[in-house]
């Protein structure tokens, strides 16, 4: 049963019910005087500045959810003050018949580079790595489009020329047997001809943190999911936080949901989640984790010790602007934008079913996390980028007063 079709059996379901209530004001206009001048007038609506800010933060999600492609699917957020989770909030489904709750784990998407790019930073505070080892001081990738003199500095910061792997060959391989796990290795051979020689030019691309994954394992002699649970997950308490290509996800997870075929109609794509979908999103994009742990993660990497203070002035330091009004620069595996008129650090992410946000700002020490299971609508990113903008909006007049 696709998605339009369940929204539009519940419509019809409050449509009958709402016309045998009995109740004839309730379907009333707002301006309409009611024709028995005896009964009691009706409760006119609140007006918006009355509602608690909790509850003007749950509209604002309630009016971005819904059944097509112009809303999301379902929504988990979590916004906290320093430590302290001030509002946890959900929206709309994971699957028919079944709400988003605040314990579902999503697929953090891009928002995985900030996960993998603290990794290093980590073992580059332990001595185990430097910011100017080369690809070639670790891994031996055998592939003319990766230059082995790249160092781990160019490739936390997208700065290799280096291109992508997601192609349509990848996608083949992996959708013509879902259950079967590429080695990261394996997946080098898809990296397409580069754009650039190192060290030229920005240029996002998932291939820099597929190798980057690669060298912590060399380094490390673990998998990159071990060495994540080992330095984060475990000594800070996330733990509703796992990368699934290295590990099994324990909990809930939110359905996700895309248009396969490009016909306007979101498809549940659970199914497809298999072992292959988790070693090609890799350390480009699988982490999943809770809205709460997320939100909790951004306190911890950008105002805590999940690495060292130098560690983290590098991190936030070590950015280039980038000419955009919202999305201004690019640090190492961390993005700096502009929500609500202030300077936010984080990331944001998107994926086969999943899309998703998180970013702390310094000043107010406020952090959101915001997860929606659902991919390639016609206006999904807008939506989560508006969503995340309006909700930090109602936080900071609830905060500051302004």
């Amino acid at each position: 049963m696709r998605l339009n079709q369940y929204f539009s059996a519940l419509i019809l379901v409050l449509i009958l019910f709402s016309g045998c209530s009995g109740n004839e004001n309730d379907s009333l206009p707002e301006t309409e005087t009611p024709t028995n001048p005896t009964s009691e007038e009706p409760t006119p609506p609140t007006p918006p500045n009355t509602l608690t800010t909790e509850e003007r933060l749950q509209k604002i999600i309630d009016d971005k959810v819904g059944d097509d492609t112009d809303k999301l699917v379902g929504v988990s957020v979590s916004i906290r003050v320093g430590t302290e989770e001030r509002w946890k909030l959900v929206g709309g489904i994971s699957k028919l018949g079944e709400p988003v709750t605040s314990d579902m784990r999503f697929g953090l998407a891009s928002i995985t580079k900030t996960a993998v790019a603290a990794t290093v930073m980590k073992l580059v505070d332990e001595g185990v790595l430097s910011l100017e080892d080369t690809i070639d001081d670790w891994v031996a990738i055998n592939s003319p489009n990766v230059d082995q003199s790249i160092t781990i500095f160019q490739l936390l910061s997208h700065f290799t020329g280096v291109n992508g792997y997601f192609t349509e060959a990848l996608w083949t391989q992996v959708e013509g047997d879902l259950n079967t796990a590429l080695e990261p290795i394996e997946v080098t051979d898809y990296i397409l001809e580069p754009t650039n020689v190192p060290g030229v030019t920005h240029e996002y691309s998932n291939s820099n943190y597929l190798i980057l994954g690669l060298i912590i394992e060399a380094a490390t002699q673990k998998t990159v999911g071990e060495v994540m649970r080992e330095k984060f997950w475990i000594p800070l308490a996330l733990n509703s936080t796992y990368f699934g290509a290295n590990e099994s996800i324990d909990g809930p997870i939110a359905t996700p949901w895309r248009d396969n075929d490009g016909d306007g109609t979101l498809e549940d794509i659970a199914d497809e989640f298999g072992a292959g979908y988790h070693s090609i999103f890799y350390c480009a994009a699988d982490v999943f984790s809770t809205a709460s742990d997320l939100s909790m993660w951004a306190q911890h990497l950008y105002n805590g010790d999940a690495i060292s203070l130098d560690s983290r002035q590098k991190m936030m330091t070590s950015y280039f602007d980038i000419p955009d009004p919202v999305f201004t620069g690019y640090g190492l595996g961390v993005r700096r934008n502009v929500y609500a008129g202030r300077i936010m650090w984080g990331h944001t992410g998107g994926m086969r079913g999943y899309g998703t946000a998180m970013f702390f700002e310094p000043l107010t020490q406020v952090s959101i996390a915001m997860l929606n299971n659902q991919s390639r609508s016609a206006d999904g990113p807008l939506l989560r980028y508006e969503l995340v903008e309006e909700l930090l909006a109602v936080v900071y007049e609830d905060l500051l007063g302004q």
